[in-house]
C-alpha cells in the first residue's frame, strides 16, 4: 500500500479526501521522470536518455523541478486509485483542490449523491379537474385557420378595424417620480455597498464586474418599458391586443406614415398583474395598411386547411388537438404543483458541484441562443458590460431551484418505485407507429428509431412523466397503492425474470 487515504464528510453532501503518497513512490516516478526528460535534451558528455539521474537534475535546475514534473503525472492514477478505495460513486466531477509536494500529500474534494427525504407527501390531498376543450378555445383555433387562409392585401387609407397593420414604437409605464426617484436611491444604495465589499476583496477587476452589475441594476430599476418594436405585424382586434384598453381605438384611423402619441389605462383588473392598474404611454408609427379578407367557415375552408372533407371534421381534428395540447399542460402542471407541495416540508442536502453543473448548462444553453441570434458570446458580454463570472452568478438562484425541483421529482419517482418496463416501451412505439401503416418501410425505420439513442430515451421520458402523472392523481385521490405491495411485486417479478 503506498497511499494513505483519510476522509470527511461535510453537510453539504461533500467528501473532503486526503491522499499521502509514500516517498518511495515519488521517488521511484523521479527516476522515470528523469529518464524521460534526459531523452529530450542534449545534456554535455551523455547521449540521450543515458545521463544519471544527478546530472538531469543539475542540469534541469534540481531535484524539485524533477518532483514537480513527476508528481503533475502521479495525480490522475492516484486520483483512480483513491476512487477504487474509498468506494463512492461521485455524483458530479471532483475537484483536485491543493497539494504539498513533500512530503506529497494530495487533496481533494468529490461531490456525493445528494440526500432527499419528502415528508408525508401521501397525505396530500387536491381535487384534480378534468381536462375539456372550451367552445372559445375551438372557436380561436378556428379563427387561426381562417387567418392562415386570408387574402391580404396593402391599401391606400386609414386604419379599421380587422386590418392587418405594421408598426413600430414605443410604450412605457408613467410612474410617480417620488417612486422612481427612490427605486433608484435604493438599487444605487445596494450597488455602491456591494462594490464596496467586492472590490476590498478582489481588487480591480471585480470592482469593474460589480460596476458593471451596479449600472444594469440602476437601468432595472428605472425601466418601465413594455412595448419596444422595430416593426411588429398586429391585427385590430380589441379583444386581443392589449385587451380592455384603448389602444386600438388610438391606432384606428391613423394611415401609413403617421405618428402618434397617447396614453390609456390598464384596468384594476387586468391579467398582467405588473400593468393592472397603471397608466402608459405610447409613442406610435404606422408603417404598413393592409386588408384582410377571411374566409368563410364552411367546407371549403376545411379543404383548404388539410384532408378534410367537411367542416365538422375539421373541427374534430381540432378538438383533438387542443384536448391534447391541454393534457399536456395539465399534466405539467400538476407534476410541478406536487413538487411546489412537496418541497416546503422536504429535506434536501446536494453538493454544490450539482448547481454548477445546472449552471453549465444554462450557460451553455444561453450561448447557443445567443449564436443562433447572430451574437458572438464575447461581443454580447462586452455590450453588457460583464462577464461570464457575473453571468454565472446571476444564474446561481434559479440553477439551486432547478436542481431542488429535480431532485424532488426524482426522490418522488424512487420512492414510488416507478419504472419503464420494456413492454411499456413496445406499446408506445406501437401507438406511435400506428399513422405510417400506409408506408411499411418509414414504420420501421421510426420504429428502430424509438428503440435506441435519442428517440428511445425521449420516448422513455414521457412513459415516464405519464405514470408519474397518474400516480400523483391518485396520491391526491387518496387512491394510491400500497407501497409495500408494489415493493413485493416488484421483487417476484425481478425474480421470475432471473429465473
Amino acid at each position: 500500500m503506498t497511499l494513505t487515504i483519510s476522509s470527511e464528510e461535510n453537510e453539504s453532501r461533500e467528501l473532503a479526501v486526503t491522499v499521502e503518497v509514500e516517498e518511495a513512490r515519488v521517488q521511484k516516478e523521479m527516476r522515470k521522470t528523469a529518464r524521460q526528460l534526459s531523452k529530450r535534451f542534449n545534456i554535455p558528455g551523455f547521449r540521450k536518455g543515458k545521463a544519471p539521474f544527478g546530472v538531469v537534475a543539475s542540469y534541469l535546475g534540481g531535484k524539485q523541478a524533477i518532483r514537480a514534473e513527476a508528481v503533475e503525472s502521479m495525480v490522475q492514477p492516484i486520483f483512480a486509485e483513491m476512487m477504487d478505495e474509498i468506494e463512492y460513486e461521485p455524483y458530479a466531477q471532483a475537484s483536485f483542490d491543493d497539494m504539498e509536494l513533500e512530503p506529497l500529500v494530495l487533496k481533494f474534494t468529490v461531490p456525493l449523491e445528494p440526500v432527499v427525504e419528502l415528508g408525508e407527501y401521501r397525505e396530500l390531498r387536491k381535487d384534480v379537474e378534468e381536462v375539456e376543450v372550451t367552445d372559445e378555445a375551438l372557436e380561436e383555433a378556428l379563427e387561426r385557420v381562417q387567418a392562415r387562409h386570408a387574402e391580404i392585401e396593402e391599401v391606400d387609407r386609414e386604419i379599421e378595424l380587422t386590418d392587418l397593420v405594421t408598426i413600430s414604437g414605443l410604450g412605457e409605464l408613467v410612474k410617480e417620480e417620488s417612486e422612481e426617484t427612490e427605486e433608484a436611491e435604493e438599487a444605487e444604495a445596494e450597488s455602491e455597498e456591494s462594490t464596496e465589499e467586492e472590490a476590498s476583496d478582489d481588487g480591480e477587476q471585480a470592482q469593474e464586474d460589480l460596476e458593471a452589475e451596479a449600472n444594469r441594476i440602476l437601468e432595472e430599476a428605472t425601466s418601465n418599458v413594455i412595448f419596444n418594436e422595430e416593426r411588429l405585424d398586429v391585427v385590430m382586434d380589441a379583444t386581443k391586443l392589449f385587451p380592455n384598453t384603448d389602444f386600438v381605438k388610438n391606432v384606428v384611423g391613423m394611415s401609413a406614415g403617421d405618428e402618434k402619441s397617447f396614453t390609456l389605462s390598464f384596468p384594476e383588473d387586468y391579467e398582467d398583474e405588473e400593468l393592472a392598474g397603471n397608466e402608459a404611454e405610447f409613442n406610435i408609427t404606422v408603417l404598413e395598411v393592409k386588408k384582410r379578407d377571411l374566409p368563410a367557415l364552411d367546407d371549403e375552408l376545411a379543404k383548404l386547411e388539410g384532408d378534410f372533407e367537411t367542416l365538422d371534421e375539421l373541427k374534430d381534428q381540432l378538438k383533438d388537438t387542443l384536448h391534447q395540447q391541454a393534457e399536456s399542460e395539465a399534466k405539467n402542471a400538476l407534476i410541478e404543483g406536487m413538487i411546489d407541495d412537496v418541497i416546503e416540508d422536504a429535506t434536501i442536502t446536494y453538493p454544490e458541484a450539482a448547481v454548477n453543473v445546472e449552471i453549465d448548462g444554462m450557460m451553455q444553453n444561453f450561448k447557443q441562443q445567443a449564436e443562433r441570434s447572430g451574437w458572438n458570446f464575447e461581443d454580447f458580454l462586452k455590450l453588457q458590460g460583464g462577464s461570464e463570472e457575473t453571468m454565472r452568478e446571476n444564474f446561481r438562484e434559479s440553477a439551486s431551484q432547478r436542481v431542488e425541483r429535480q431532485l424532488i421529482l426524482r426522490q418522488l419517482i424512487m420512492d414510488e418505485l416507478i419504472t419503464v418496463e420494456a413492454e411499456d416501451i413496445d406499446a408506445k412505439v406501437d401507438k406511435q407507429v400506428e399513422s405510417f401503416a400506409d408506408n411499411e418501410e418509414l414504420q420501421e425505420n421510426m420504429r428502430n428509431y424509438y428503440k435506441s439513442g435519442y428517440g428511445f430515451d425521449m420516448i422513455s421520458s414521457e412513459i415516464l412523466m405519464d405514470k408519474v402523472h397518474d400516480r400523483i392523481k391518485e396520491i391526491y385521490a387518496g387512491d394510491a397503492p400500497d407501497l409495500e405491495e408494489l415493493a413485493k411485486a416488484k421483487e417476484a417479478a425481478d425474480s421470475s425474470e432471473e429465473e
